[in-house]
């Protein structure tokens, strides 16, 4: 996720809730400002993850995490075109389970990029979260997209895509009565 952009916590909260299979040891291939890493930690889950961004690229770094028995990898793709194509690709071969993104919901345009892992790799499960996040930190004009989860199972029948909202993933939750 560029440096442009904040991550909402609820957005991250929304992934385990409404994906109760998420465990195991978890890679961020990229996450600089741990935005991703910080927000799966205070769900408790064991996370990895890589601040360098020429790591993406080099799929020796790739093929080093094989042996690391990651269940999943899991990433926010949300404007970072440039090394997309690695973490879609890379990400589910080294991961036993499956891959997590948090994109656009225009992802699922099978544009030149994306067209083959699209028709190779099934989508198992989508997250859409509504309302829509704001995720711009900088300036004062907000980015509010419509976001969603994409989640790719290994080892799944392909069952077509399920569907799941997260609604109001953004209320605040009220608080415990004091005793």
């Amino acid at each position: 996720m560029s440096e442009f952009y904040n991550l909402p916590s609820g957005v991250v909260k929304a992934l385990t809730e409404k994906h109760t299979s998420l465990n195991g040891k978890i890679l961020a291939p990229y996450d600089p400002m741990h935005l991703l890493t910080d927000n799966l930690k205070k769900q408790g889950l064991q996370i990895t993850v890589n601040e360098n961004e020429e790591n993406l690229y080099d799929s020796f770094w790739w093929s080093s995490l094989q042996t690391q028995n990651f269940s999943w990898t899991t990433a926010v793709t949300i404007g970072s075109n440039d090394y997309n194509q690695y973490i879609l690709e890379y990400g589910l071969q080294i991961a036993q389970e499956g891959l997590i993104v948090l994109d656009r919901l225009s992802f699922l345009e099978p544009a030149t990029k994306r067209r083959r892992f699209l028709r190779e790799n099934p989508l198992t499960k989508m997250i859409v979260l509504s309302p829509r996040p704001k995720f711009r930190a900088i300036g004062s004009t907000r980015d509010s997209v419509t976001a969603c989860w994409f989640i790719f199972e290994k080892n799944r029948p392909n069952q077509g895509t399920e569907i799941v909202y997260a609604l109001d993933w953004d209320a605040v939750k009220p608080l415990t009565p004091l005793t």
